[in-house]
């Protein structure tokens, strides 16, 4: 890594996996896990760009490995929370199939912009955190399931100069 890199995310995944990229701008790509090269230990790896066809300015927020044939399993959600607090539930099948230019995952407001997507279960609950440290922890059953291009419900009301750092799913 260079100094200015941190690893954020590490997966355990086949290489015959679908991958989900989340971008701050709502956009969800997709591509197959052995699309991406295997790289050395002493190589510096390529960017994301060059594997997705995402806009300049757009920046991954979540990556999220399926396992091959799991889009069949069923009961699985799809849950994205954006900086504003605003929380969307979709059904997983509907990210089956991401044409190679993106699909929108979630339409936001301006000034808004996705922070987390992740696959969330029956029973499982969603915790939320703050910039100024406020939380809020509720049930996925709370939260209604929405249409792939729905702009979501308001998960957490928020004071005006502060904004959603973490969501977390606890199973």
């Amino acid at each position: 890594t260079k100094e200015e890199d941190v690893v954020r995310t590490l997966l355990t995944t086949s290489t015959h996996s679908d991958l989900l990229f989340f971008t701050d701008k709502g956009k969800v790509y997709q591509c197959k896990m052995f699309e991406i090269p295997e790289g050395r230990r002493a190589t510096k790896g390529k960017s994301i760009m060059n594997f997705l066809s995402m806009a300049g300015d757009e920046r991954v927020t979540s990556v999220l490995p399926v396992r091959k044939g799991a889009w069949d399993d069923g009961d699985w959600s799809l849950m994205m929370v954006t900086k504003n607090g605003v929380i969307k539930k979709s059904d997983a099948v509907s990210f089956k199939d991401v044409r190679r230019s993106g699909l929108i995952a979630i339409n936001l407001k301006e000034e808004d912009s996705l922070i987390s997507a992740a696959f969330i279960g029956k029973g499982d609950e969603i915790s939320l955190i703050t910039y100024n440290g406020q939380a809020i922890r509720f049930k996925e059953s709370d939260v209604r399931q929405m249409g792939r291009t729905a702009g979501g419900v308001g998960g957490m009301k928020l004071k005006k100069d502060d904004k959603i750092v973490s969501a977390e799913i606890l199973k």
